[in-house]
């Protein structure tokens, strides 16, 4: 069973809202790492979770990196820093930055039509063919129903299988119009970045990202991840705990939509990068294309973190889920797939980013993610974090 985050937003709402509390006070930064160890460690535990690692970052610095548990129940390998996770739609993220990356090099244009780098892509007329775009589908505004033929991916066929199928969908909104998940579709735009730069995705991405930021853990595909001697093995519950079970081949054959695999450090190092302190690798003018809310999603975002600010919208952009708070954004992305949940994150104007990886699927990177967003995000905690970096940065000598 595969479940975008969209699909547990509500279930991530509803224990957030029992599991966050509003800090009484400021935290130092010491006080922030050394709580949320304490809650990942306590929340793991109790949910009996074989094993996880997380990862939190600040500006050029790697604050902490946190793991616990075995890769495996049974077995005594125990999961580190750099232990190897599916990443499920995270994967979509990466999608997201080849993407842009290919449109800088002039190798495609994301307002042009999907079909003319899939011409075996035939919708139900000629006109939604040519007029659905690269960019409608990498921003989830296809216009078509959430998840569409998804049943489909889970039921082992193949995207050449499922492709014939797209014809039969009719649009619920018109193109571009609303939010709308997909999965199939999303990972078309990987059958289009072969087409356009003539290299296979899996060694696209590690030619323009993995390698250059130094990502040594960091793959595509469900044979990097067997190959692997440090990988955390997938779980589902079985009993009072979790069974240890095999990862499927069907949602890696998306793989643009979830097909990466990577440790708690090699996100962290994504990161940083993300926060503009890679920009050999990932130049400003690419994070602003990537940072951009294009399509907005119905509803609030109803994390206790969101109530202290007037004006909150979620969106979502160029691979990456977005909160507007007022002026500022929190950038985000998640993900279940059979025995994994991931949870990335990051804040330009805070500097900070989180990662959490565990290998069965509990939701306890949700309840996480809300108590640290509350800690860094609340007005007087930013003003402080920041004053303190702000001192830093002024005794570094620079």
């Amino acid at each position: 069973m595969f479940a975008s985050i969209s699909r547990l937003g509500g279930a991530l709402v509803v224990l957030a809202l029992f599991s966050v509390a509003l800090s009484a006070a400021p935290l130092s930064e010491a006080e922030l790492i050394s709580s949320f160890e304490q809650q990942f460690r306590e929340k793991l535990q109790k949910a009996k979770v074989p094993g996880g690692a997380y990862a939190i970052v600040q500006g050029d610095r790697i604050l902490k990196l946190g793991h616990y548990g075995v890769r495996a129940v049974g077995e005594r390998a125990m999961v580190n820093a750099d232990t190897v996770f599916r990443l499920a739609s995270v994967s979509k993220t990466f999608a997201g930055v080849s993407l842009v990356q290919a449109q800088q090099a002039q190798q495609l244009q994301l307002q042009q039509a999907l079909s003319k780098y899939v011409p075996e892509l035939q919708l139900r007329t000629e006109e939604l063919t040519q007029s659905l775009t690269l960019e409608q589908v990498l921003s989830h505004s296809s216009g078509f129903w959430a998840h569409a033929f998804e049943d489909l991916i889970e039921a082992d066929q193949t995207p050449a299988q499922i492709l014939p199928r797209l014809r039969e969908l009719s649009p619920v909104c018109p193109l571009g119009r609303c939010y709308s998940y997909q999965n199939v579709f999303f990972g078309l735009l990987g059958n289009a970045l072969e087409r356009a730069t003539g290299q296979r995705y899996e060694h696209l991405l590690a030619q323009r990202l993995f390698q250059p930021l130094g990502m040594q853990t960091a793959s595509v595909g469900l044979a990097p991840l067997l190959a692997s001697r440090n990988k955390a093995m997938p779980h589902e519950r079985g009993g009072k705990g979790w069974r240890q079970v095999k990862p499927k081949a069907n949602f890696y054959r998306v793989s643009t939509a979830a097909g990466v695999n990577a440790s708690a450090r090699d996100l962290a190092i994504y990161l940083q990068a993300m926060l503009g302190q890679r920009p050999d690798v990932l130049p400003q003018d690419i994070l602003h294309q990537l940072q951009q809310p294009l399509t907005r999603m119905p509803g609030k975002p109803r994390w206790p973190v969101w109530q202290q600010f007037k004006q909150v919208s979620a969106w979502y952009g160029r691979g990456w889920r977005m909160v507007q708070y007022d002026n500022e954004r929190l950038y985000y992305h998640a993900g279940v797939v059979d025995g994994y949940r991931p949870y990335i994150a990051y804040s330009p104007q805070s500097g900070y980013g989180l990662v959490l990886l565990t290998n069965a699927e509990a939701d306890v990177t949700g309840p996480l993610a809300g108590w640290f967003w509350q800690q860094v995000l609340s007005p007087q905690q930013h003003m402080r974090l920041a004053q303190k970096t702000t001192k830093t940065n002024s005794n570094s000598g620079g």
